[in-house]
Order: structure tokens, then sequence, then C-alpha cells
């Protein structure tokens, strides 16, 4: 089976071929399984589905490879003030945007600036960013970029996708919406159309000349054009993998992965993504969640490494806390809270006064203990999770939704439950769910689904992001994710997996950092 399973290894698929002549005719096909991408902005997206067509537009200050080592980006080099306060970087002086206009130090300014601008309304960038504070001009190819507190993580954050440099001329040509829709930056490809709810289409960028050097390929890349597609249905992806319409497939079906990679005439690659598991966020300001014995007894209910195993046969293993294993911060002790136990679930139920119903569904006050979920990911885990929570009484309605719908119902703060699942390489990602400033409200989509405002929480992940030591920073991320296991707001369920199914006419595919999104830059015809 030629499968590859990736934490932090570096990945690449099949067998690593000699540099051929570039192909003129070469066209991949990604099979995308969504149709709800709406921008293509670094600055602004919370998409990995809009960041796997960013990663082949855009480039980062620093680069970063998938073995999580970093390397010249647009920045040549670098020099890290010692109290880690401020980075000074000297930029290449011989790239170009999409539009022909010269990337300098100018560009790198305005791009920081821009996210940190609530106009720009960041989802993404915004909380990776750290600490910014400002960027100083120091030369036409210099910069200082400052911070208001320590950020000794300063070199993961700025080879982030969400910290992509974007074109300035572009931006103020077509506004932020216009250049969301156009997106124009210094990648190996550059963005030509968008059918929506169909397809991105990219081409080459025949002027590039300045991949990091962990690239295998030098100028411009054999790939000729990416066409994007979207196909939400995964037995549909599958098929039109096997019948040759498309070149790689997402989120391909475990016994899909199993039974192609088993052939001669597809490949497979999986990667574990590090940051926050596929996860589930309980809303405490209002509704049965609002209870902590109710919350407990959820998690309880449910056996994760069977759900796990039943439902990704062997290649997700249950997750516990609200990091993944390959998160760099990652603390073991969440995997000795909440232990699957139905009659210790069920007593805390009884504690709380919920008392067994004749149809099976527990009642207080007339009420039956009914929670709705929005699901918008994996429809299977929560049929599954639905199950589970039935054998003490729970009755969890789930609710499919479209993008917009969860959005919507978000926003309005009308449910009780939803799923998260966020990929970054570092515990930082805890402040995306966890932070009070993330409390979704009307016309403010954020993540903190829970409602928690907790400042001990605040205050230990500011506290963590200008750690002078890694150790130190460890060890507060530590009692962040203690303390949010303590008061039982989140459940992960899985490890987060990207299980792609792909032609074994092409190779040279690498999984960009996080295992997630796919460079397609190194791809090439097989021989």
């Amino acid at each position: 089976m030629k499968t590859l399973l990736v934490s932090t290894a570096l990945v690449l698929t099949m067998t690593t071929f000699a540099a051929k002549a570039q192909d003129a005719g070469l066209t991949v096909v990604w099979a995308d399984d969504s149709t709800s991408d709406a921008l293509f902005d670094p600055r602004v997206t919370q998409s990995r589905h809009e960041e796997q067509v960013i990663a082949q537009i855009f480039d980062q200050l620093v680069a970063q490879d998938t073995d999580g080592s970093f390397h010249p980006g647009l920045a040549k080099s670098w020099v890290i003030a010692p109290d880690s306060k401020s980075i000074t970087l000297q930029l290449r002086d011989d790239v170009k945007f999409h539009d022909g206009t010269k990337f300098d130090a100018d560009a790198v300014k305005f791009t920081l600036d821009t996210i940190k601008d609530p106009a720009t309304a960041s989802q993404g960038a915004i909380d990776l960013m750290g600490p910014y504070s400002s960027t100083d001009v120091l030369g036409p190819n210099e910069v200082r970029i400052n911070y208001l507190r320590a950020f000794p993580t300063m070199l993961s954050a700025l080879s982030e996708n969400e910290l992509s440099i974007v074109s300035p001329t572009a931006v103020k040509k077509l506004g932020n919406t216009g250049f969301a829709q156009a997106p124009v930056g210094t990648g190996p490809f550059k963005f030509q159309s968008w059918e929506k709810g169909a397809q991105v289409t990219l081409v080459r960028n025949d002027d590039y000349n300045w991949a990091p050097e962990f690239f295998k390929t030098k100028g411009p890349s054999q790939v000729a054009k990416i066409i994007h597609r979207y196909i939400p249905n995964a037995a549909t992806r599958v098929a039109a993998l096997e019948a040759g319409e498309v070149t790689f497939t997402d989120l391909t079906p475990p016994l899909d992965m199993k039974r192609l990679g088993d052939g001669e005439k597809f490949g497979t690659m999986v990667g574990v993504a590090p940051g926050v598991p596929f996860s589930l966020m309980f809303n405490v300001s209002h509704g049965a969640l609002a209870d902590i014995n109710v919350r407990k007894a959820f998690i309880m209910s449910v056996d994760r490494p069977r759900l796990s195993n039943n439902l990704f046969f062997g290649l997700a293993k249950a997750a516990y806390g609200p990091l993944a294993p390959t998160t760099q911060g990652y603390w073991k002790g969440v995997e000795d809270y909440y232990k699957f136990d139905l009659k210790a679930a069920g007593k805390l139920l009884e504690d709380s006064g919920w008392t067994m119903g004749a149809d099976g569904i527990r009642v207080k006050d007339g009420k039956p203990l009914r929670i709705d979920y929005l699901s918008l990911l994996e429809p299977d885990t929560g049929v599954a999770l639905q199950a589970a929570v039935k054998k003490v009484g729970i009755d969890l309605k789930v609710n499919t939704v479209t993008k917009a719908r969860q959005d919507e119902l978000v926003m309005s703060n009308q449910y009780d439950m939803g799923a998260i699942r966020w990929v970054m390489n570092d515990a930082a990602a805890l402040r995306i769910p966890f932070h009070s400033d993330n409390i979704p409200a009307p016309g403010k989509f954020k993540f903190n689904w829970m409602h928690w405002a907790s400042p001990e929480m605040d205050a230990l992940l500011a506290k963590a992001e200008s750690a002078a030591t890694l150790e130190e920073r460890a060890k507060i991320y530590q009692e962040a994710q203690k303390s949010i296991m303590d008061q039982a707001v989140f459940m992960g369920i899985h490890d987060q997996i990207q299980t792609i199914a792909f032609s074994s006419k092409v190779t040279g595919a690498s999984f960009a950092p996080g295992q997630w999104q796919v460079r397609l830059y190194d791809v090439h015809a097989t021989k």
C-alpha cells in the first residue's frame, strides 16, 4: 500500500524523480470537498479550502518546510532582537507580483498593517500575527517588524499562509472585496478565473525564480495549469479520480485510501494535522450545556477510540484535549480526563436532576435533555455521536447546515454545540477558540462558540505569547489546557487527517506545514 502517514516529517509523494524538461501542457486537477469558497485573500480567510488555492498563489517572508524547519522565503535573512520584540528582515530584490509590480519593503508594511486594520475584517491572520505593533521601512528591501510584547514564535507566524504578502497595487485598485475574488501574489501560480461553486483556474507564473531552497524545482513549475474543482460528494470525487477526470482528491474515504493505495494506478498520502483536532464546542451561555455536569456526562458517554477506529479504520486516532498530539506544546495530561464510563455519566445527569423518561430521553422540569448540534463537518461523526449519547438519555439533534446557515446561527447564538478543526503548527492555536475576543456576535463571525469568557484564560494566552523561553511557554500552555479540561467546555474527538489520493501519472506533491494543504509547485509527470 503506497501510503505515507505524516506527523511532522517531510512528505513526498511516491518516488523522487530526476528533474525533467518543463512540460508546457501538464494540467493538474484538484478535487476539493467543498463548494463554499468565498474569498482568496490570505489576510482574511479562515478556510482550509480557500487556503489550498492560496498556497499556490502566494509566498511568505519566511518559508517553512514540512519538517518544521525555517528557510529564506521572500526575506533573504533576518535578525531577531534579543528581547524578541522585533525582527529585522533583508528582503529579496528580484521578486515581482503577478501584476508586474515590485515586491519590496512597502508591500510588507502594507500587508501587515492592513491585517491589523479592522476594516480588513481578518478572521485568521489577525490571531496568528501575535502582538503586532508596526512595521518600519528601513530601506527599499529592509524592514523591522515590531511587537508590543516579546513574541518568540514570530518565525512560525511569518511562515503561515495567512501572513502571505499581497500586492498593495492590486488591493488599492480592486478594494478588499475585489482583491479577494482576483488575488495577486508572488507565488508559482497566478489566478486566472473563478466559477463560483464549480472551479478555480490557476496558471503557471513563468517569471517565478525565487522558490525556497527545499523545493526540487528551480524556476517555473512543470505544471502549466491547476484546476481546483469543487466536488463535495466523496464518492463522486473518487469516481472522478478513477475515471481520470481529476489528479488529486482530498478527504478521500479511508476504505478508498486502502483500495486505491494497494494498486499501481494510484498513490496516497496522509497528513496528521497539528493544531486543534476535530472537536466539539459546548455553548455554555444557555441551555442544558450551561451545566458542567451535562458537559462532563456528554464527554464520558462517547467511546472515542472505538468511534475513531470505526470511522477511519486506524488512520485517525482519538483526541482528548484542545490540541492535537502533533502540536508543539501539547500536554499529555488531557488524556486522563473524562474516561468513557456510561454509569458515571448517568450519575452526573441524575445529580443535576435529569431523570430518565419512558422514551429513553432524560427530562428535567418537563423539558427533554435535547442538544442542538450544528453539523457542517463530518456528517458520519454526527450520526455516531447521536447514537453514543442516547445511551445515557441525551437527545442529540444533528442539524445539518450549509456554511452560510451555520454562520448565521453562530452569530445569532442559536445553537447548543458546534464542531471545529484548526490546522496550526503551534499551541497558539488555542487563542482561536478560547480567547474572549473571539466570542461571536451579530455581524462578527469568530470561533469561541462556547461563549466562554474567562479573564484567566485571556491572561494565560497573552502570557504564553510573550514568554521568554520555549520552556516557560510550554508550562503556560499546559496550564491553559488544564483549565479548559477542568471546565469541560470542549471535547476532542479525533486527530484531524488529510487523506489524499492521486494519479500515479504524477509525482512530487508535498504537504505544507500543518499537513493539510498540498503544495503543487514540484509536481511533474512520472516517467
